[in-house]
């Protein structure tokens, strides 16, 4: 169970017991974490201590049963298990502002409700599909979260992550057990992790007003939205559970009404020692959207062929590399990007990104009588065909060709064409970020 299924179960025990003497080791333990862990995920997900919870609780219940009337305030005292009614008093007029004496004749009510940690942050999920997968659950909402963070690129890069940030906790004396820090990791997107050298990037939420000073640790901020979410248990072979669990969101994706959404994926580190060492297991959280939030009108294109020159990389980083290279040829020849006549298209190989195998190839059109000397680029014709096209913010594109992809197999007008799949970045200068608008053409033919 994730981490807020383990919350929810801790205050199950609590509303259990609120008649009874708590021990805060007996309710952790419910929760499967040690005492320190557990207050500082009670408060952050709750947004209240511990021990604050069950007193609000406890004289909410108090403060139903003394408008009742029907027991004394020593009973009620004695039944939410304070020692004495001068305890019970001080607390119950903390809380509420009135003595319990003058409570019963008030025309206040106190009421301090029951938290469901399942009602207010997961979605309720289609009946079938929740029987199937029990194991993943929709987070209504990751808030935005500011963190401190630290990429390390080489052999083994979980290890060499971790290892600065803690000497960065160790460095600031930060108790990583006690306060709102959660830690997160995730591969480095402009690597292959299947090869032996890849980026993998740790990050530590922290408070707004913490100053960091670090050469090598910086801050940003991880945006929030909508997410599913899956507990790793640790166990011998944990890298190989965690590898199983995003595969089996991608099947669980299948059969939902979710497609891919456009934050980071995520994997939360949890259960950690005084000296920051891992010895818990892992929440994974995969972004979403609901299909019917993406929406992409598809109209038909005839693509006329287009004279284009074309440059392909392969392996790690080739988008990048493939678009600074083009980009300053373009520059150095004079293509102004600006104008109607000049477009660029890019087809690649999508089921193998992250992938040794993994290419990316870039077209731009050009005039037919431009002669090409440089040796890296090929001077070519692409031939077009017949298109579905969709127009959409880069940002989203992943999660679109994925939706798209599944809308052709069900479609019963189109199938696939055999000629290349294509998207065209719509700019006016050699840039392309998240909210560049980029067209995507996906290679059809009529069904007879």
């Amino acid at each position: 169970m994730n981490y807020y299924e383990r919350i929810q179960k801790a205050i199950d025990y609590i509303e259990a017991s609120l008649e009874e003497e708590m021990k805060i080791e007996d309710i952790a333990k419910e929760a499967f974490m040690s005492v320190s862990n557990f207050y500082r995920m009670f408060f952050a997900i709750t947004g209240y201590q511990t021990k604050e919870y069950i007193r609000c609780r406890r004289i909410s219940c108090a403060a139903h049963d003394l408008k009742q009337g029907k027991e004394k305030i020593i009973e009620v005292a004695v039944k939410y298990a304070y020692n004495s009614v001068d305890a019970f008093s001080r607390s119950f007029k903390s809380i509420t502002g009135f003595l319990p004496s003058k409570y019963t004749d008030s025309i206040k009510n106190y009421i301090f409700e029951r938290v469901n940690v399942m009602d207010k942050y997961f979605e309720v999920q289609d009946s079938e599909v929740a029987e199937q997968y029990p194991d993943i659950k929709v987070l209504k909402e990751m808030k935005a979260m500011r963190v401190a963070y630290y990429c390390y690129y080489g052999k083994n890069p979980e290890d060499g992550a971790f290892s600065v940030m803690q000497d960065w906790v160790k460095k600031n004396n930060i108790d990583i057990n006690n306060g709102n820090y959660r830690i997160f990791g995730y591969n480095a997107p402009d690597t292959d992790a299947s090869g032996e050298e890849y980026g993998y990037e740790v990050c530590i939420t922290i408070p707004e007003d913490l100053v960091v000073e670090d050469e090598k640790v910086k801050t940003k901020e991880l945006s929030g939205g909508l997410y599913a979410v899956t507990a790793i248990k640790r166990g011998e072979c944990l890298g190989e559970a965690i590898i199983k669990g995003w595969q089996r969101f991608q099947k669980w994706l299948e059969g939902s009404k979710y497609v891919y959404g456009e934050a980071q994926w995520l994997e939360e580190h949890l259960g950690f020692t005084q000296d920051m060492e891992h010895i818990g297991g892992v929440d994974l959280y995969m972004p979403i959207l609901l299909r019917s939030d993406l929406k992409a009108e598809e109209t038909e294109e005839l693509l006329s062929p287009l004279t284009c020159v074309s440059y392909t990389v392969k392996g790690k980083n080739a988008e990048n590399k493939a678009r600074k290279y083009l980009f300053d040829w373009a520059r150095n020849n004079g293509i102004e990007f600006q104008k109607a006549e000049t477009r660029l298209f890019a087809f690649y190989n999508f089921e193998k990104i992250g992938t040794p195998e993994y290419f990316y190839t870039l077209y731009l059109t050009i005039p037919e009588a431009l002669e090409i000397k440089d040796e890296k680029l090929i001077k070519e014709t692409f031939t077009g065909g017949l298109y579905l096209k969709r127009f959409i913010k880069y940002k989203m594109n992943s999660q679109s060709w994925f939706n798209f992809i599944k809308s052709i197999e069900h479609n019963e007008k189109y199938c696939f064409g055999s000629h290349h799949f294509m998207e065209e970045y719509v700019i006016n200068e050699p840039m392309i970020d998240g909210d560049t608008d980029i067209v995507q053409y996906m290679p059809v033919m009529r069904r007879i």
